[in-house]
């Protein structure tokens, strides 16, 4: 999960065709690699959705909300890899015809896992990693050195094998979840492993549980004052994390953001957000790591 714009954009394709320049110069990439494909662990069925719970005991021992014990994670990395050689294994034709639930279940688990990966990957996380131009980047946009863009295409390296093929952490959000799905609740759900992301839970996620599991992300986000704080001035002010900003789109704009929350709140709270002259602002962004304090 990270900003869209079209500055943004821009200087994406200004890196990657410095990055193109690079290696045809015989330079080097540090994109994860594949190797062959593990085989099955005992009792798994070939090719099923798995049901998650490897990935529960991993989240149980790591998290603690908000944040995440990436030191604990490195050390006992097995684990992760095992879950993920799970998801790799998984098949396509048989996660497209799974139930809905169980489908938006699996991707945001992917994306959770793969990125917890990602992080343990380039831990303990410092500057440099990104070469000259991305550390420019990342002086221009404010992001602090502790953070996942000192990681080299952080969003756009397809450096995670998912049902068949590697994925980047944009594939499997925004050419995957947002379009097929169609859930707005996706944004308390995927965790980009920054301070202001939304929380990893320490369960994974499960069809047969989903909306409960969804409406729960919901509601913990804004019962966070860093996060959600409704004002009943005059004039209403609502603020909200900035992820909602980002993908207003999804939510039908900043009307839609307004009416989305209101069945969460208590009718007079619900009754503010109904006014003409309500007002909806947004918190500014902490990208850095959301490692537990040391």
């Amino acid at each position: 999960m990270k900003p869209q714009s079209a500055a943004a954009a821009g200087i994406l394709v200004l890196l990657a065709l410095i990055g193109v320049g690079v290696l045809a110069f015989g330079g080097s990439s540090d994109a994860a690699t594949t190797g062959a494909t593990p085989a099955p662990a005992d009792g798994e069925v070939p090719g099923a959705i798995p049901d998650h719970q490897r990935f529960t005991q991993i989240l149980s021992e790591v998290v603690q909300m908000p944040n995440v014990d990436y030191a604990r994670l490195q050390e006992e990395r097995q684990a992760l890899d095992g879950y993920i050689d799970q998801l790799s294994r998984t098949d396509p034709g048989t996660l497209e015809s799974a139930p809905r639930e169980d489908q938006l279940a699996f991707w945001i688990n992917a994306y959770n896992a793969c990125m917890l990966r990602l992080v343990i990957d380039h831990y303990p996380i410092e500057p440099g990693g990104v070469g000259l131009f991305g550390g420019i980047r990342n002086r221009v946009a404010g992001y602090p050195d502790n953070s996942v863009w000192q990681i080299r295409d952080v969003f756009s390296r397809d450096h995670c094998p998912v049902a068949g093929a590697d994925r980047s952490q944009d594939e499997i959000e925004h050419e995957i979840i947002r379009p097929r799905f169609d859930e707005p609740r996706i944004h308390f759900a995927v965790n980009c492993a920054a301070r202001s992301c939304p929380v990893l839970w320490p369960e994974a996620y499960r069809g047969d549980e989903l909306e409960s599991q969804l409406d729960r992300a919901v509601e913990y986000l804004m019962d966070q004052r860093d996060h959600f704080r409704l004002e009943p001035g005059p004039p209403p002010v609502l603020t909200l994390n900035k992820v909602l900003d980002w993908y207003a789109e999804d939510f039908d704009g900043t009307p839609g953001l307004k009416r989305f929350f209101q069945p969460y709140l208590d009718e007079s709270q619900a009754e503010l957000l109904r006014r003409d002259d309500a007002r909806v602002e947004f918190f500014e962004y902490d990208w850095t790591l959301n490692d537990i304090p040391r």
